[in-house]
């Protein structure tokens, strides 16, 4: 990889949105030791350039001609545009590790696809999922090792003020709105299994159209709950919905806080996610609001950096997100002919 063999990682950021802004921009300039971005591409050319004027470096105008750079490394797709998962394709043609922070559920059958290329060109493919990283998830994880015990029971609930940016916390406004399943659905599906350590045997989906479809923007529901049962009898039934500010005006506010209860062998623990924890335990009841240092774009860029140089790293791959996928297949499969899934079934 030239220079980063010893030293940096050389970047081309694909999509220049919320995502790069808030999360991925400010750790590569602190990451600066092991990142260097040298090229950027967004569907509206004039952002690249501006963008490019202020990292001193290139704004391309193809993604081919990104990807085919001999100053970049890996490449970041971090924004839906028009292109969807294509640079991922090219950096697999390229033999150059990619970083995709877009939702990968949508399109099971696409993802399958590109999952063949990534394990036939042998590079690194990190898909965001961002919770596993957040400082209440960690602490959470750390108190089921010891105190805590195994967990047997995970309820949840999470809404959207507008759509949820591919695990950024709090209320956004994403310009390429995915289906709650989607987002955050997915995610949420991927970080019970990372608590439980383990794919769910079944699946049930339940679904509601609030806002009558007539009036809503476009026909998905507006809320989703779904319930997975682990092996063991452990399961987790969580449920996201979406708020519409214009219709209920600040109602919202005066609802229950979103959030995560977690029971174990030994005790429960409620989760405020990104940094707030509740536990008990026999020792009693504690509470911790933990520093969200280092970052959680920090923490991802460190997996991804380590997962590209081969060193352990706890980063997750293509297959957990095509795991993922598939999960959200079935709960779809649940939703339409409503009943239980068992995951041993055949796929109709």
């Amino acid at each position: 990889m030239g220079e980063s063999q010893n030293a940096r990682l050389r970047v081309g950021v694909v999509g220049l949105g919320r995502l790069w802004e808030s999360r991925h921009k400010p750790s590569l300039l602190r990451l600066k030791d092991r990142f260097r971005v040298t090229a950027v591409y967004d569907q509206v050319h004039r952002r690249a350039r501006t963008e490019a004027a202020n990292l001193n470096c290139v704004a391309c105008e193809g993604l081919t001609s990104l990807v085919a750079r001999p100053d970049v490394d890996v490449v970041y797709l971090l924004c839906p545009q028009w292109f969807g998962l294509h640079p991922a394709g090219l950096a697999c043609d390229a033999k150059k590790p990619v970083y995709c922070g877009l939702p990968l559920a949508a399109s099971p059958e696409e993802l399958e696809q590109l999952a063949r290329r990534v394990d036939e060109s042998g590079v690194a493919f990190m898909p965001e999922f961002a919770r596993r990283c957040y400082p209440a998830t960690l602490r959470l994880k750390e108190l089921l090792a010891t105190s805590l015990g195994e967990p047997r029971l995970i309820l949840g609930q999470s809404r959207l003020l507008g759509f949820d940016r591919y695990a950024v916390p709090g209320p956004t406004t994403q310009l390429a709105p995915a289906p709650l399943l989607v987002d955050p659905g997915s995610y949420l599906l991927d970080w019970c299994c990372f608590l439980m350590g383990a794919l769910p045997e079944s699946v049930i989906g339940t679904k509601a159209q609030v806002i009558p479809a007539a009036e809503a923007r476009g026909s998905d529901p507006d809320f989703v709950s779904l319930l997975a049962a682990f092996p063991g009898g452990a399961s987790a039934q969580v449920s996201f919905a979406r708020y519409d500010r214009g219709r209920w005006g600040e109602a919202s506010r005066f609802l229950p806080a979103s959030g995560f209860q977690v029971f174990a062998e030994r005790g429960a623990a409620w989760l405020e996610l990104p940094e707030r924890i509740q536990w008990s335990d026999a020792s009693g009841t504690h509470e911790e609001r933990l520093p969200m240092e280092p970052t959680v774009g920090d923490a991802l860029n460190e997996q991804f950096y380590r997962l590209v140089h081969g060193e352990p790293s706890p980063a997750p791959t293509i297959r957990d997100a095509v795991r993922v996928a598939g999960l959200v297949r079935e709960i779809e499969r649940s939703l339409s002919e409503g009943r239980v899934i068992g995951l041993a079934e055949p796929s109709r």
